[in-house]
């Protein structure tokens, strides 16, 4: 079976009167150019910390927040079954094919690889990772599945050039030494 189908089945999307809900949560199908030229347009204006903590931020809380409710409504208790089936609903979102490169569920850490990003596509070239977005709903998921407070970082982004994007996940103090390390390379840390 199809996973749209699957989703059919359970009833857990609804199209009616002009209005779309997933999981009992409004959704909206939203052009990629949108959203990308949102971002690009609010890190011109605010620079690019400032709107990346702003979207991060917001993108985690809604994520958590439907994750919290998905995993409530079905009894999910097995981390690696709510994982299978957040990277199935983010891959039927539009966001790309995701795959689990690396998982330690002792140490609360994930690598996720987006293989084939609209958004990066998009977003075309840049000199920083742009998938701002898909790293707050990444760590809001993960936070909701795991129980504990979940950072992300992207360490590789195809609008930079490289051949996928990277998400890493893990916790605060771990992913902000990412997050330092990647946007110091990168020039992109305030002096």
């Amino acid at each position: 079976m199809q996973l749209f189908d699957l989703f059919k089945f359970s009833k857990e999307i609804e199209i009616r009167d002009g209005e779309i809900t997933l999981m009992k949560t409004p959704i909206n199908i939203v052009p990629t150019s949108i959203l990308s030229e949102f971002q690009k347009k609010l890190i011109d204006s605010i620079g690019f910390e400032e709107a990346y903590n702003l979207i991060y931020n917001n993108s985690k809380t809604g994520s958590k927040k439907y994750n919290d409710s998905f995993i409530q409504k079905h009894r999910f208790e097995d981390k690696r079954r709510i994982l299978d089936w957040q990277i199935k609903i983010v891959t039927l979102a539009g966001w790309g094919k995701l795959e689990i490169s690396y998982v330690d569920l002792t140490k609360n850490e994930l690598i996720i690889k987006y293989s084939n990003s609209p958004f990066a596509k998009e977003y075309s070239r840049s000199n920083y990772p742009v998938c701002i977005i898909p790293a707050g709903f990444t760590a809001g998921g993960v936070t909701a599945n795991f129980g504990v407070n979940i950072d992300a970082v992207e360490t590789m982004c195809m609008a930079k050039g490289d051949q996928f994007c990277q998400i890493e996940l893990g916790p605060k103090e771990f992913i902000e030494n990412k997050k330092n390390k990647v946007w110091g390379k990168l020039g992109l840390l305030k002096p």
